[in-house]
């Protein structure tokens, strides 16, 4: 018989803590492949009900917080938002563009306090028009990638930040190393 279907076998059967099936057992006799599984299946079948006897460890607080808004079927918390140079560089120059708009005073008469001043006719045209900022285009867009990524790149690192400590407090309590500290 094929040796998967017994090894599913042999992983049932110790799942429910039954013996193994009189096929199963003669199976498990003659191939050394199906041998090898039940030994190291039933080693960790005892490790796992020794394990179940020692204290085990506090979960990570983003991992309790995780899992216990997954059972109640409420979404996590989201994570604050961090405004980058991408965020506020066009903000700011659209600011800057605004004051010199507003800061700009016309060096004709200036009214006095008591007299209104006249309305221009809408026919003029101011003497000269506020200059744009430069900019280096070529630079913007040279930036740009790392500056699109860099949002990403910082929420990869945070997952595998949060992997490896799921994975050193699983290993914990089963006894393996589950996950690499590099």
């Amino acid at each position: 018989m094929f040796c998967f279907l017994q090894r599913w076998n042999i992983d049932r059967a110790l799942d429910e803590g039954d013996a193994l099936a009189p096929r199963t057992e003669a199976h498990v006799a003659r191939c050394a492949d199906c041998r090898q599984h039940h030994k190291q299946q039933r080693a960790i079948v005892h490790r796992l009900e020794q394990s179940a006897q020692l204290p085990v460890p506090d979960a990570p607080a983003f991992l309790r917080s995780r899992v216990m808004n997954a059972l109640r079927g409420e979404p996590s918390a989201p994570l604050p938002v961090r405004w980058g140079v991408a965020a506020w560089a066009p903000v700011a120059i659209v600011a800057a563009i605004a004051m010199v708009g507003i800061l700009q005073t016309d060096p004709q008469s200036k009214p006095t306090p008591n007299q209104p001043s006249p309305n221009p006719p809408v026919a003029e045209a101011p003497a000269t028009l506020p200059t744009m900022p430069t900019m280096n285009l070529q630079a913007a867009l040279q930036n740009m990638p790392s500056q699109i990524a860099a949002p990403y790149d910082r929420e990869l690192q945070h997952l595998q930040s949060d992997l490896k400590s799921a994975g050193k407090y699983l290993g914990d309590i089963v006894g393996y190393k589950l996950a690499s500290s590099e």
